[in-house]
């Protein structure tokens, strides 16, 4: 190759060079200008990227600290329920019965009459029942005696409500007393009527036991001016007796007794009529 024609491809080969670097020029002179156009846009965007990793951030630290509370609480539980369940199997007797004893305490509060601490209706209607199923299976009589202040309305409109109270509980206490059998059942009836259930026992022995509280009763000698029947508190006794017979219901028994106390008051009072 001759000198001329080197001279020549090497021209050519340096105005290459030449337009490439001078694209490239182009190219990083269109980039400079996208750049300073655009600037704070991107510089906005990035901020905008800052923050919200930021916020990520702290959300997943504050996210952390719950989830370690949580972890640590649930801790604390763990060891105080083991120290429950160590104690219940070192001293499983000792709790068993003082919750057998509560439960006890709660059962006889839920049978008691709050005022006159005798057995409530409640408990009289839950008796009588298991007493009268007794009575069919055994074939045996069962008997109630339904008792009632004579003018306990002019007790409490002369002597006053409170007055009224302790009447009925001084009588609840004195009658109650009166019984012996520990199937025998002495209860509140309703206001200042009482009901007594004696399961197995004679009609003579019913009565006996009507007779006998009419007299522990007069014992007391609790004033009473405003009664027509007397200078005390007197009572009137109605008792029914059955023997319990298939398709009869204990309410058939109290009705039994519920017509004697009628026919007690009007005899006058102050008596004792039925079986």
């Amino acid at each position: 190759m001759t000198t001329t024609e080197l001279t020549a491809a090497n021209l050519t080969q340096l105005q290459q060079e030449i337009n490439r670097l001078q694209r490239e020029n182009d190219d990083l002179h269109i980039a400079l200008t996208t750049i300073a156009e655009h600037g704070d846009m991107i510089e906005s965007l990035l901020n905008e990227t800052n923050v919200k990793l930021r916020s990520e951030i702290l959300e997943r630290q504050r996210a952390e600290a719950k989830l370690q509370n949580i972890l640590s609480l649930i801790s604390r539980e763990k060891e105080d329920l083991e120290i429950i369940v160590e104690t219940i199997m070192q001293h499983g007797d000792v709790v068993d019965a003082q919750w057998r004893q509560k439960l006890g305490e709660t059962a006889e509060l839920l049978n008691l009459d709050s005022l006159t601490q005798v057995s409530n209706r409640r408990h009289f209607d839950l008796h009588l029942a298991q007493q009268w199923e007794r009575a069919m299976d055994s074939q045996g009589a069962i008997a109630l005696i339904l008792c009632d202040i004579d003018h306990f309305k002019q007790f409490n409109d002369f002597y006053g409500h409170l007055s009224g109270d302790d009447c009925l509980r001084r009588i609840a206490k004195t009658l109650s007393s009166t019984l012996r059998n520990p199937f025998d059942l002495f209860a509140r009836y309703g206001g200042e009527e009482f009901g007594v259930i004696l399961p197995q026992v004679s009609s003579e022995a019913a009565h006996q036991i009507a007779k006998r509280m009419q007299s522990s009763l007069a014992m007391l000698e609790i004033p009473h001016h405003h009664s027509p029947t007397s200078e005390f508190v007197t009572m009137s006794f109605g008792i029914g007796r059955l023997y319990p017979q298939p398709g009869q219901l204990p309410l058939d028994l109290i009705a039994q007794a519920d017509e004697n106390l009628y026919k007690a008051k009007r005899q006058g009072r102050n008596c004792v009529f039925g079986h």
